[in-house]
């Protein structure tokens, strides 16, 4: 199972094509995946072959680097190309060529072709994104990484470190056998690189010395690793350079490759075997070919003059060998299961026979009987007669536009055996018979057998001529060659997206379970309103079985994006339904104070307790659950005093009576309770007594039962109590007063049973009391008020959340300088935090991409902020508070809004830093001057000119003690 958050990512996917077409779909195709957050990949760029040529892995390959290498250099400062990959990670993907040994996937390509039911997106999983999560796992140096790899292979990497300098090769161990069938690597025992071999035969490899202890070779992966300085090198070696004016290439293989001058150029037996000093000339140019004197001898030379001795090992992969589906026969074995059809991308459930493979194809209208080992791909819903495909026959549709550009569809039938590739007179196959007689020298690619027409008629003939005893070509029909010339793309990726969305509507409510980081608007997007609206009923339905409170959240949080744009109105519900579940989860856990405890103060005493308020600095919001749940939190918050005074108040004294009066100086309100239902009435954080409610119920004051006897338990309790409440501060100020005051209150009531209060009891007993009253906060409002000071507080991931809390120890005058430079501005907004707040645990919950990483940010940033506290450094503590309010205003932009800038716009040329602390929206502004003298301006404009009758500055005050507790 995946986890949520900022993984690790590639900064740029360089894919390379065969030609303009592959590269067009690529681009639309890819794209996409990266848009919905299915690939880590931030950037992505396409590069087909030049000039209609095929230039062959290692051509393909120069033009890649030079296409990362121009990406980076249009937005870089000055350096050289080194500069330019240094702190990068970049992923460079061949494509796998048209795949003529597996023609069902030769329109979309092997990279894109599915190989599992289970992708990040819900979809079918590609080979590429099988290929890109192999290699994220994998970095390199810490100085920046370049990949390079092979688009219809992976494997697991096991034991691979690909963190070393210079080139890594990674390699299996293979047998004799196998290592004819590949590239094969002669490396010295430390690693080093001495040779490369193509196919060897085992006289080949024992010559070169390839043979090792017990019989094997090192068999090639198609996996390089480049640190940036290699990178540059082969840039260098290719004739790229970069000045003042951008990129150059001169004269070299590169631009050969462009012009045709050099020939193809494979990686491995040419490019690669440049490098080893043990390789020498003649034995080089014998494989890399090319005449004495011929302009490719020449450029080939230059290459290896420029290469050669370049640090360049292996790394030894222990992985079972690799997967490499590069047949019909292939595909099936790594894909199929033995006793049931792999349906991806399917209208509708299929039955038949085992090792058999239904892609993206609509079957809804027809019966389709399959014999086994049978491949169908790209059928769309149409009306026809049933379909029978005895065992090993294969049957793929393209989408085409004939000679009047009208759409048709092309369905071309074969036998598991037939490649696309094979020459007849070399061995070549159709229906597993040879036509050696008939169609001589060509492939099956070219030749003329099918029909193209309707989706119907197309499979009738295709049928036909699969079983026919002498099938005959004709001008009028067409070769698969012809149908990829006139593929009709549009057509190609709708019907591939209609089928991805079908796959996604079945299997919706397992892959939200699966794949925790899944954005639910990527689900969203790619479903139309009907289809968003059945699964939002599917996930409501699973989230109400769901006993697992935090995925019950998630699936009622992707019900109300899907259920959004279906235009339902229970979107706002479903949300609800997830800050409940999310409150469920974080209060359970915690454990409620005994309701059987008596009392241990005198009558005639009175607890009275009282708090600072807290300004955040920096990683407020990864405190709130569930964001501290998935990832833990991190923020540094300071105590602080109002005009000198501890603002929040509250007392509490024993009672004769058996009732419980609460009252509100601030709101000059009372209430007196007599029984149990009155005070377990549901919580509404509009109501003023739903805060002294609920800590009277958490601090085992009222009794858990429902229904039982409030007098009873006053009874034991040794009498009623009053509870008085006393907030100086103006509500929604942005200050954590309601968790602040809800731990005063806490702290007042159990110190009316207990000797002594433990402040992190106090603290988690608090988060408890925020879920129950359903404003929803985190934990760092209570820390801020509890412990005094300046601080930094962490947490660990998981339900249970205690935070650890640092003091932060300036250096002398750090305090009175940051002191002297803020101004407190009470803005005359008001504004609720649980408003925001719904909204960014919503985001959260909904995987929004963005939101998951401005967590890590977020914690990131609070980190950095207590270092410049430690470290006394004003400019770099002003740097991070200024990031802290953009990544707050990332994560919810009505943090601020036109009225609160218009508020600060007099004073930002006096200001080095400013934010809304808490949520935003409203309350309080800390603003950070220049210097003193700055600070002296502001507080002058604002007293001669208020911004509004309510506005008023106030200074910062740091509360050293936090939280008191007397008792008079």
């Amino acid at each position: 199972m995946t986890r949520p958050g900022d993984a690790a990512r590639f900064d740029l996917l360089v894919l390379t094509a065969t030609d303009r077409r592959q590269a067009g779909i690529q681009r639309r195709f890819v794209s996409t995946m990266i848009e919905d957050s299915i690939l880590p990949v931030d950037r992505l760029v396409v590069v087909p072959d030049p000039g209609g040529r095929r230039v062959g892995s290692g051509g393909a390959t120069l033009e890649a680097l030079h296409a990362a290498a121009s990406t980076f250099s249009a937005s870089a400062g000055s350096g050289g190309l080194e500069s330019l990959f240094e702190g990068r990670r970049v992923a460079i993907v061949h494509s796998g060529g048209e795949s003529r040994r597996l023609p069902a996937f030769a329109a979309i390509g092997k990279v894109l072709m599915p190989i599992g039911i289970d992708g990040r997106g819900g979809g079918p999983r590609t080979m590429l994104e099988t290929i890109l999560d192999m290699l994220v796992d994998r970095p390199g140096p810490e100085e920046g990484q370049l990949v390079v790899t092979t688009g219809d292979a992976f494997t697991s990497l096991e034991g691979v470190d690909l963190t070393g300098p210079g080139l890594r090769g990674v390699v299996q161990s293979a047998s004799v056998d196998r290592g004819a069938r590949h590239g094969v690597y002669v490396a010295a025992r430390d690693g080093r690189v001495t040779d490369m071999l193509q196919k060897p035969t085992p006289a080949e490899a024992a010559e070169a010395g390839a043979v090792r202890r017990g019989g094997r070779l090192l068999v090639d992966t198609g996996i390089l690793s480049f640190d940036p300085r290699a990178t540059a090198l082969w840039l260098r070696a290719a004739g790229v350079d970069r000045g003042s004016d951008g990129l150059r290439v001169g004269r070299g293989l590169l631009s050969a490759v462009r012009s045709g001058e050099s020939g193809a150029l494979e990686l491995y037996h040419e490019l690669l075997k440049a490098i080893p000093r043990e390789v020498d000339a003649s034995t080089f140019h014998r494989a890399a070919g090319g005449r004495p004197g011929s302009p490719r001898r020449r450029l080939l030379s230059g290459w290896r003059r420029r290469v050669r001795g370049m640090d360049f090992r292996v790394e030894i992969d222990r992985s079972p060998p690799f997967r490499h589906p590069g047949t019909t026969s292939e595909y099936l074995d790594l894909v199929s299961r033995p006793r049931v059809p792999v349906v991806f991308g399917a209208d509708s459930a299929i039955e038949g026979a085992g090792r058999t493979v239904v892609e993206s194809s609509g079957v809804r209208n027809h019966r389709l009987g399959l014999g086994g080992r049978n491949l169908v791909a790209g059928l769309p819903g149409f009306r026809g007669e049933d379909i029978e495909l005895d065992r090993g026959e294969c049957l793929f549709m393209i989408p085409v536009r004939d000679d009047l550009d009208r759409p048709r569809w092309l369905a071309i039938a074969h036998r598991e055996s037939d490649d696309f590739k094979t020459p007849f007179v070399d061995g070549g196959t159709f229906a597993g018979r040879a036509f050696e007689a008939v169609l001589g020298s060509r492939t099956l690619r070219e030749a003329k057998l099918w029909r193209a027409g309707s989706a119907a008629g197309t499979v009738r003939h295709a049928l036909r001529t699969l079983h026919a005893s002498n099938p005959g070509e004709s001008d009028s029909r067409w070769s698969l060659a012809d149908g990829l010339a006139r593929l009709d793309v549009d057509r190609l990726l709708e019907r591939r997206r209609q089928g991805d969305a079908s796959h996604l509507e079945r299997h919706a409510v397992e892959t939200l379970r699966r794949i925790e980081d899944l954005p639910a608007a990527s689900v969203a997007s790619r479903l139309d309103r009907r289809a968003a609206g059945r699964v939002a009923a599917a996930l409501t339905d699973a989230a109400g079985r769901e006993s697992d409170h935090l995925q019950a959240a998630r699936f009622h949080a992707a019900a109300a994006r899907l259920a959004g744009h279906a235009g339902d109105r229970a979107a706002m519900g479903e949300m609800r339904a997830a800050l409940a579940r999310v409150g469920e989860a974080v209060a359970g856990p915690i454990e409620r104070a005994s309701d059987t405890r008596p009392a241990i103060v005198l009558p005639d005493q009175a607890v009275w307790c009282a708090a600072p308020v807290r300004i955040d600095l920096a990683g407020g919001w990864s405190d709130t659950p569930p964001m501290c749940v998935d990832f833990g939190g991190t923020v540094v918050n300071a105590a602080v005093l109002l005009h000198g005074k501890q603002p929040l108040q509250a007392v509490a004294k024993r009672l004769d009576e058996p009732r419980i009066v609460v009252h509100s100086v601030d709101l000059g309100e009372s209430r007196t309770f007599t029984r149990t239902s009155e005070l377990q009435a549901p919580a509404d954080p509009s109501d003023w007594t739903t805060l002294p409610r609920v800590a009277l119920q958490l601090a085992g004051v009222v009794p858990r039962r429902r229904g039982a006897d409030l007098k009873r338990r006053l009874e034991r309790l040794g009498g009623g109590l009053v509870l008085t409440l006393y907030s100086a501060v103006p509500k929604g100020s942005g200050l954590g007063t309601s968790s602040i005051l809800g731990a005063t209150v806490l702290a007042c009531l159990d110190r009316i049973f207990e000797d002594r209060i433990d402040p992190d009891v106090l603290i988690e007993r608090t988060s408890a009391l925020e879920q129950c009253m359903t404003t929803r906060g985190g934990w760092q409002d209570q820390v801020g008020g509890v412990r005094g000071g300046i601080k930094i507080a962490r947490t660990d991931p998981g339900l249970v959340q205690r935070p650890r809390i640092e003091a932060l120890v300036p250096p002398a005058g750090f305090i009175d300088a940051i002191r002297e430079r803020t101004v407190l501005l009470y803005s005359g907004e008001k504004r609720l935090a649980r408003d925001i707040l719904e909204k960014v645990v919503g985001r959260h919950l909904a995987r929004d991409p963005e939101a998951l990483r401005i967590v890590r940010r977020l914690k990131d940033g609070a980190e950095a902020m207590a270092d410049a506290v430690r470290t006394g450094d004003q400019d770099a503590f002003a740097e991070r508070l200024s990031e802290y309010w953009a990544l707050k205003q990332s994560f919810d932009p009505s943090a601020s809004n036109a009225r609160l800038e218009a508020l600060v716009a007099p004073h930002r040329r006096d200001l080095a830093a400013w934010e809304l602390p808490g949520a935003g929206g409203g309350g309080f502004v800390m603003m950070l001057a220049r210097d003193p003298a700055a600070a002296d301006r502001i507080r002058r404009r604002i007293e001669r000119r208020p911004p509004n009758a309510l506005a008023r500055p106030f200074p910062l005050e740091i509360d050293p003690d936090g939280l008191r507790v007397t008792v008079l």
